[in-house]
């Protein structure tokens, strides 16, 4: 309980140090793109390469790459059914705000201080999460709220896919293991020097781009977006930890991704359909906030 206690105040305060540089202008929000960058090119591929680098492929991460599809799916469309009456923009932001998790920037970095042998499940989890942002997500929104934004060919949703180094890491994981291949300690140890720096990294990202200023119009909309999404959240980790036969580890896991924050690329859809960047800001900085306690919270009362 103490580790994961301390691992939340430290990613709060380096969040709080990463507002504060933005805040007393030492750096800017786009500065953020810069760390982003090496986050999603080196820090959280070699993160990933350490999780994976000695797992066995087995039913289990099939089934939790199947799970990552199906819960994007569910939320999506309950999302889609509960604002099907308001605007195409409104519907759109409902559906992108229940659907899509920040697994990468958020989730992995979380656990692998303290609880390292999650990332095989929870990227397992990812791949499926991947392959819904990345495709299935917008499609099923143009569908729902008879935009055209987000539809595209195969060969873009591939391509999507592919131009993640994330996504692409784990499927070269992937392949190794089935292949039963594993990196060597020597070049395990020049990984992890990258990786090292993955956690630190991210929350300070998230602090250069947490954004607190928004109307009261908005704020009241946001209210109601998150209140849905952890209301669906809550009730589905529920749902993995007492219903599903799969080993304790591989719940807890799954209880994580399911109150993950609002994953970065359901933000920037949000955009894409027609909603103002300021409510998606915001709406995306709460939700990294709330995901922070109710995951530290949801590991203290699960005994970890």
């Amino acid at each position: 309980m103490g580790a994961v206690f301390t691992q939340a105040i430290s990613f709060l305060l380096i969040i709080l140090v990463g507002y504060l540089f933005k805040f007393f202008g030492l750096l800017e929000t786009k500065d953020g793109h810069t760390v982003s960058k090496i986050i999603l090119n080196l820090t959280l591929p070699a993160t990933i390469i350490i999780g994976f680098n000695t797992i066995e492929i087995n039913s289990t991460l099939i089934i939790l790459m199947s799970l990552g599809l199906l819960a994007n799916f569910l939320l999506i469309t309950i999302g889609g059914f509960l604002w099907r009456k308001k605007s195409s923009a409104d519907q759109a932001l409902m559906m992108f705000s229940q659907a899509g998790y920040n697994i990468g920037n958020f989730t992995i970095p979380f656990v692998q201080g303290f609880f390292p042998q999650a990332i095989p499940f929870i990227g397992s989890f990812d791949t499926g999460n991947a392959l819904m942002i990345f495709g299935g997500t917008p499609l099923l929104a143009d569908k729902m709220t008879g935009q055209k934004r987000g539809t595209r060919g195969v060969k873009d949703v591939i391509f999507s896919l592919f131009r993640s180094p994330s996504f692409s890491t784990y499927i070269a994981m992937i392949i190794l293991a089935l292949v039963n291949i594993t990196i060597p300690e020597s070049v395990l140890g020049v990984v992890e020097l990258f990786a090292s720096g993955n956690a630190f990294l991210s929350m300070f990202m998230i602090g250069l781009y947490l954004e607190l200023a928004i109307s009261r119009v908005d704020l009241v909309k946001v209210a109601k977006l998150l209140f849905t999404r952890y209301a669906l959240g809550i009730s589905l980790a529920l749902i993995f930890y007492f219903l599903l036969p799969l080993p304790k580890i591989v719940r807890l896991s799954l209880v994580l991704v399911a109150l993950a924050p609002v994953g970065t690329v359901s933000t920037i859809n949000m955009v894409a359909y027609g909603n103002k960047t300021s409510l998606s800001g915001f709406l995306s900085s709460i939700s990294i906030i709330i995901s922070l306690l109710l995951m530290t919270t949801a590991l203290i009362f699960m005994g970890l």
